[in-house]
Parts: structure tokens; C-alpha cells; sequence
């Protein structure tokens, strides 16, 4: 049995299949398709962290910092009291608004590092949680392999040297059994999938932990 401290999502269901929740200081990667709530996903995962005092970073790259702040208040959370403060900062890798401290000009790994390592210090060095929603959208401006392969490992370590618990989220065609595997999978500790099923005509969405490295975890499809 291992002694790894958990860190909960927010969702009761799916940390009783982590057995307790993500482990600390863990980077895991969020594959599905559209629609499979990857994004309500990531809502929750930081929620629950200023629930319990822990600050957040949210970079979201492909939807605007007013759109996740209208998407959290409909479970509840007060995401801009939060940002207000202090406790929560919201990096708007989408809307390249210059005059806004925490907003990213264009869509690259290097100058999101660097606003990541920003919003760390301006935290604080006590334990935070990261999500990046998604990683897809900065990976598909590197055209060369190699290149977006290094880009990506450089983000990892960036999140690992800074002891964050990390969601990371890629988009992925995951309905069939056989996929084809993104590279963010292989370099994490952990790998979360959501799925759509058909079964008999019928949509069935899906959850599973396809990896957990080195620790303990449901490996069942549950149905969400």
C-alpha cells in the first residue's frame, strides 16, 4: 500500500477511483474528445484547491479568461473573487490582450513558461495547483516533431521543478479502443481518460485512469 499523499480533485466519483485523489506533485494528463467535460474537469481540480487554501494557475488557451470565470459560477465557484484576491490567476493565452499583465501575446511554450513561473512567485512558494487547457493548441503552432517534443518536456519540468499537482489536457479522438497515443502521455505521471461509447445507439460517457505511475489505482471504465 503506498503512502503517497493524494491530492483530491474535487470530484467524489473519480477520487474514489484515484483512491484518494491525484498524487502530489504529480503532472497528468486529461485526454478526450469534444464534449467528454475536460474543461469542467480542470474547473473543479482548482476549485477544490482554494477550497482548502491551496492557490491556482489556470492558462487557458483556447476559450477567454471571462468564459472560464462564466463556467466555474455555474457550479458555484466564485472564480473572480478568487482572482481578486490574489489567490487564483488566470492566464488568457487566447485573447492576447497587451495591456493585461496575466494575458500571453501570441501562442507560444517559452513566453507561457515564463508567465507560468510568474504567477508561481506571485502565489507563493507554498503548494499550487496548474491546469493547462489545453496543451494542444501550443503544440499544433510548433510544425517541426522534435521541436514540439522539447517544447513539451520543457513545460513538464518547468511544472515538476515548481512543485505543482498538474492537469494537463489534450485533445483526442478516444471513442475506439485502439488509439493513437499523443506524446504528453508518455511523459507523464499520470494519464486520465474521457471517453464517448456507443452502446446499442445510446451515448455513454466514460472515465478511466489509463496510468498512474508507480502508485495504486482503479483501472475500470466507470461510466460518468
Amino acid at each position: 500500500m503506498d503512502t503517497i499523499e493524494r491530492i483530491p480533485t474535487g470530484i467524489e466519483g473519480l477520487d474514489r477511483i484515484l483512491k484518494g485523489g491525484i498524487p502530489r506533485n504529480f503532472v497528468v494528463a486529461v485526454v478526450g474528445e469534444p464534449g467528454t467535460g475536460k474543461t469542467i474537469f480542470c474547473i473543479h481540480f482548482i476549485a477544490q484547491g482554494l477550497i482548502v487554501g491551496e492557490p491556482g494557475i489556470y492558462v487557458t488557451t483556447e476559450e477567454s479568461r471571462e468564459s472560464i470565470i462564466k463556467q466555474a459560477a455555474m457550479f458555484g465557484f466564485n472564480y473572480k473573487r478568487h482572482v481578486d484576491e490574489g489567490r487564483l490567476v488566470i492566464i488568457d493565452a487566447l485573447s492576447g490582450l497587451k495591456t493585461d499583465p496575466w494575458s500571453v501575446d501570441r501562442l507560444d511554450v517559452e513566453e507561457l513558461i515564463s508567465k507560468v513561473i510568474e504567477a508561481k512567485k506571485y502565489l507563493g512558494y507554498g503548494h499550487t495547483r496548474v491546469v493547462i487547457d489545453s496543451i494542444s493548441a501550443l503544440t499544433f503552432q510548433v510544425a517541426d516533431p522534435v521541436e514540439r517534443r522539447l517544447h513539451t518536456m520543457l513545460l513538464f519540468k518547468t511544472l515538476l521543478d515548481a512543485g505543482c499537482t498538474s492537469i494537463i489536457i489534450s485533445e483526442a479522438k478516444t471513442s475506439q479502443l485502439e488509439r493513437e497515443f499523443l506524446f504528453e502521455e508518455y511523459l507523464a505521471d499520470g494519464v486520465i481518460v474521457l471517453q464517448n461509447i456507443y452502446q446499442e445507439g445510446n451515448l455513454v460517457k466514460c472515465v478511466y485512469v489509463e496510468k498512474l505511475r508507480g502508485v495504486s489505482h482503479d483501472t475500470q471504465p466507470r461510466p460518468y
